[in-house]
C-alpha cells in the first residue's frame, strides 16, 4: 500500500502545476478535467518513481464512464471519485 500512497502524494504535488495552466478557462468542464488527468499522470510517470500499474489503479476507470463533453464537472451523485479526480478538483478550488 505504500506505493498506492506514493503516487497518491506525487499526484497531489503534480496537480496544481497543471490545474494552473488551465485555470483560465474559468469553469472545470468533464472535457478540461480529462485532458489535466492525462496531464498529470505524465507529469508522475515522467518521474519515474511509479508503476505503470499503480498509475492505472489511480485513473480514472472506463468502466465508471464519467462523462467526456463541455459541462461542468461535478461529482454529485457518483459514489466514487477517482484519486486523479479528486486531486485535480481539490487543486482546481486553491489555485486563483
Amino acid at each position: 500500500m505504500d506505493v498506492l500512497f506514493a503516487a497518491e502524494a506525487a499526484v497531489r504535488d503534480a496537480a496544481p502545476a497543471v490545474v494552473q495552466r488551465h485555470r483560465s478557462a474559468g469553469v472545470l468542464t468533464w472535457a478540461l478535467l480529462h485532458t489535466m488527468e492525462v496531464e498529470v499522470l505524465a507529469d508522475v510517470a515522467a518521474t519515474g518513481k511509479h508503476s505503470k500499474r499503480i498509475l492505472d489503479m489511480i485513473r480514472a476507470p472506463a468502466a465508471l464512464d464519467y462523462p467526456k463533453d463541455e459541462r461542468e464537472a461535478s461529482f454529485e451523485g457518483h459514489d466514487v471519485v477517482p484519486i486523479v479526480f479528486r486531486a485535480i478538483e481539490d487543486a482546481w478550488r486553491r489555485v486563483n
